[in-house]
């Protein structure tokens, strides 16, 4: 195994991170109103089961990733743009490396009554699915408008537009999805602490083959103080699939949904944030699921350049309808699943990080190819210009 190209690229990262004279961008133009930024990245780790399924095997991998961004915050409009392209190697499945481009443009307006974002995006997505238990490999479309609109004083109006397709390069035993998503919110400000929403969200998703899923979602929620020392957004509700087309036609799911995030700040060095997820999605082999998950991320500030990260977290992923039995007519596949990591990040300074990090996952299931363990370690320098 020839390490010499990848040790030199690490040496490089590090090298010019190191020598190079402080500055908040590589390049300022329009008296400073124009910015360009470069990122680079090593990633040096070891995956213990590369295909996320009870018979994968280990590897040690690799990855580098080098971007390119560009800023420019003058007048209404602010535009925002990215090109980045990310390597990845593994010594023991060679037939897995990977090189994928991404590029992403965006429109601001952070001025005047009405607020909002314009967003495209297109990449190239290489990863092990736990859902479908094995690789895949994808290109990810994507075009987004967000806006905000206060009404009256106490009242503001939020919403989402947003246009999703994913091709997939193994047309054998993937479907490609398109998938349209509306989502309006209705603030109400309670007090200068918390805000009341209620929210709908209409999903589309249309398959290659032309069936058809529409999820229908009724939520409310708070954000602000959520409860106690808590700050962030909660929001619980109840959603109802629909299937058209295919053998499959005819089924409704009805569950309950939740999504949120909150964050506790335990002191000026701790931080304790919680989060939950509820909501049904579409695998790549277009099957329906019903996720549930819940987490905790802990986070210290041990000094001014060293900090480290805590997480733990577990849910369960049921399969739905008759695509989700594991035999025909037989028992329906349910995934448990838990995951523990942890991290350390060094800051040499503004130029420079190191990382190194720990993941676990353990899947049981009712499926046995679903059911494995999956240890990641990874050591990461970065550098930002």
């Amino acid at each position: 195994m020839n390490l010499q190209p990848r040790l030199l690229t690490a040496a490089a990262v590090t090298a010019v991170a190191v020598l190079a004279a402080p500055a908040r961008a590589l390049v300022a133009l329009e008296d400073g109103r124009d910015h360009i930024f470069v990122d680079g990245s090593f990633e040096m780790g070891y995956d213990s089961n590369v295909f996320a399924n009870a018979e994968s095997g280990g590897s040690v991998s690799y990855r580098e990733t080098l971007a390119i961004a560009f800023s420019r915050h003058a007048g209404l409009i602010g535009v925002n743009a990215t090109a980045s392209l990310e390597a990845g190697q593994y010594s023991s499945f060679r037939g897995q490396n990977y090189v994928d481009p991404k590029v992403t443009a965006e429109l601001t307006k952070l001025t005047g009554r009405t607020t909002g974002t314009l967003s495209a995006s297109i990449q190239r997505e290489d990863h092990a699915d736990v859902t479908t238990n094995t690789r895949d490999t994808s290109w990810v479309y994507d075009t987004g408008l967000n806006f905000q609109y206060p009404v009256i004083e106490r009242y503001s109006i939020s919403g989402t537009v947003d246009y999703n397709k994913t091709d997939y390069l193994d047309q054998t035993l993937f479907t490609n999805l398109v998938t349209y998503t509306e989502d309006v919110y209705l603030y109400y400000i309670l007090n200068e602490q918390r805000d009341l929403f209620v929210d709908y969200r209409n999903r589309y998703t249309e398959e290659e083959s032309g069936v058809t899923d529409s999820d229908n979602d009724l939520s409310g929620g708070v954000s602000g103080k959520v409860y106690g020392p808590f700050n962030g957004s909660v929001q619980f509700g109840y959603q109802q699939r629909s299937t058209r087309g295919g053998p499959e036609a005819g089924d409704v799911f009805n569950d309950v949904s939740a999504n949120g995030a909150t964050t506790w700040n335990i002191d000026r060095r701790m931080t304790l944030t919680a989060n939950l997820s509820r909501d049904f999605s579409t695998t790549a082999t277009a099957q329906s699921i019903d996720t549930s998950s819940a987490g905790l991320v802990f986070q210290d500030s041990l000094t001014a350049k060293a900090s480290t990260t805590l997480t733990a977290e577990g849910g369960q992923n049921r399969f739905l309808g008759a695509e989700g039995d594991v035999q025909p007519g037989g028992a329906q596949r349910v995934d448990w699943f838990y995951e523990l990591g942890a991290a350390y990040f060094y800051t040499v300074n503004q130029h420079l990080k190191f990382s190194i990090s720990y993941d676990y996952y353990r899947s049981y299931s009712t499926l046995a190819y679903a059911e494995f363990g999956r240890h990641q370690v990874d050591f990461t320098v970065s550098s930002h210009w």
